[in-house]
């Protein structure tokens, strides 16, 4: 029997409200999408061609990738109508496992789920709209500014986004809708003309053929790509807090949202296959496969609408790093006004209605972690952290379905075998990551950051001041 914790906090109705609900479905709806949709669909893919060659086995890991961002979903639903409030994943796991859980799931979803794919997604934004000018700006520039060009831009995007969220809630719901739609518009077009005009080749499904045995540990490295290409499923829970009735539209936001992208994703990776031979991704280098969506345009249209669908492609990215800058704040927000980070994360502006300094400290630590690595270090440090915490946070369904002092507006379907499915998958996944020689670093960098706050929470109070609560 797994032990019910006390409620660790449990907020009156005035600090429940105090935050207003100004998002409607449409917001929670393109959160989801906008947060899913990111580096790892415009990467992940070229990897798992390179590694394996097998055009099946790839549409089979996104198929799979789509369940668990399904299962995942569902459950959060489920948690976040029971428990509607700011902060995600954070007031889950406290609220089922206990304080010191709750401190270690907020500090891994802030710094790994959030920050870290900020920088990852500014970093590859940057190669995308600098790619149709890297020749140019190689000659022109001296080898140490050119090496480090694509920090510079990734910081300056990072910086533009952090001050347009801090303006407020309103200016937040106009940029995500809008640079929402023009990443999917940007993504559709490349299915649609690619597969009607392309000069692709359907004879590369040829290529498929059931996993060999050496195949296996490649495609559980690479579902943990496909795991953080899915992440942000739960992206609308954490503005549970702010969404109008979240009993019957947050559900929605996330079913819907997750849906949306399974089925983008699987047209993408079928058009990859349309326009790459899969035998001759195996030659490729891994630099060479990173950028695949621009891979598959070249194939597809040549160089010149190559280049012009990068500067697309990069501005599209966009979406993805505003909807972490609007989503992670609120996470150090909770944790604040309960004693479990610096107090001054709990300092929600009165006139603007966002967390100010919160976004600030998290624009900040992006753009560090953007100088601290390569792309694919960064890729790897968030993939399993992530994982971890998000299977921290499924597994806070089975304690709190226990809880009579909450209510259920909404039961995720099959229980429990969607959360089950979810976990047994991320076991999987972050075991084969460790044992791979040349991932293991950065996998061990990203648990151990996971780990530190084990320590840090046992130095925080139990309860923030009063006067951090907004009014």
């Amino acid at each position: 029997m797994i032990p019910v914790p006390e409620p660790s906090i449990q907020p009156s109705s005035a600090e429940a409200d105090a935050v207003p609900r100004t998002f409607g479905y449409w917001t929670g709806h393109f959160v989801v999408v906008a947060s899913m949709i990111g580096a790892g669909i415009l990467t992940t893919s070229g990897f798992t061609l390179r590694d394996t060659g097998n055009p099946a086995a790839l549409l089979g890991l996104w198929l799979l990738g789509g369940m668990m961002a399904w299962a995942g979903a569902v459950t959060v639903a489920e948690l976040g109508t029971r428990l509607p409030r700011v902060g995600g994943d954070y007031v889950f796991v406290r609220e089922g496992f206990g304080q010191i859980a709750g401190f270690v799931a907020g500090w891994a979803t802030f710094v790994i789920g959030f920050i870290a794919p900020t920088a990852v997604v500014a970093r590859l934004s940057a190669s995308y709209l600098l790619s149709p000018f890297a020749d140019s700006l190689t000659l022109m520039l001296p080898p140490p500014l050119g090496s480090s060009l694509s920090q510079g831009v990734a910081t300056l995007i990072v910086l533009a986004l952090t001050v347009v969220h801090s303006f407020g809630a309103q200016h937040s719901r106009r940029l995500q809708i809008g640079a929402t739609l023009i990443k999917v518009t940007i993504l559709l077009s490349l299915v649609g003309l690619g597969l009607i005009f392309g000069n692709g080749d359907w004879n590369h499904l040829r290529a498929s053929t059931w996993p060999r045995a050496d195949q296996w540990p490649a495609l559980a490295v690479s579902l943990i790509y496909v795991g953080y290409a899915y992440a942000g499923w739960n992206g609308a829970a954490y503005l549970a807090g702010e969404i109008r009735q979240p009993a019957r539209l947050l559900p929605k936001c996330l079913l819907g949202g997750a849906a949306t992208v399974t089925i983008i994703y699987l047209a993408v990776n079928l058009t990859y296959i349309y326009a790459l031979d899969p035998v001759q991704m195996m030659k490729f280098s891994s630099q060479q496969v990173e950028k695949v969506a621009e891979l598959a345009i070249q194939h597809l249209f040549g160089d010149r609408v190559a280049r012009v669908t990068s500067l697309l492609l990069g501005l599209g990215l966009l979406a993805s790093i505003s909807a972490y800058i609007l989503t992670g704040p609120r996470v150090a927000y909770a944790m604040a006004r309960d004693g479990a980070f610096p107090i001054w994360a709990a300092c929600w502006h009165p006139h603007r209605q966002v967390p100010v300094t919160a976004i600030i400290i998290h624009g900040g630590s992006a753009i560090v972690l953007i100088w601290s690595g390569t792309f694919l270090e960064l890729l790897d440090y968030a993939s399993v952290g992530l994982a971890v915490a998000s299977g921290l946070t499924v597994a806070s369904v089975f304690p709190l379905r226990r809880r009579s002092d909450l209510p259920r507006p909404y039961s995720l379907p099959f229980y429990p075998w969607p959360p089950l499915l979810y976990l047994t998958l991320i076991i999987w996944t972050v075991g084969h990551m460790l044992t791979q020689p040349d991932r293991r670093l950065p996998a061990i960098l990203s648990l151990a950051t996971i780990g530190i706050a084990v320590p840090l929470s046992r130095r925080t109070r139990t309860k923030a001041p009063t006067s951090a609560v907004p009014q």
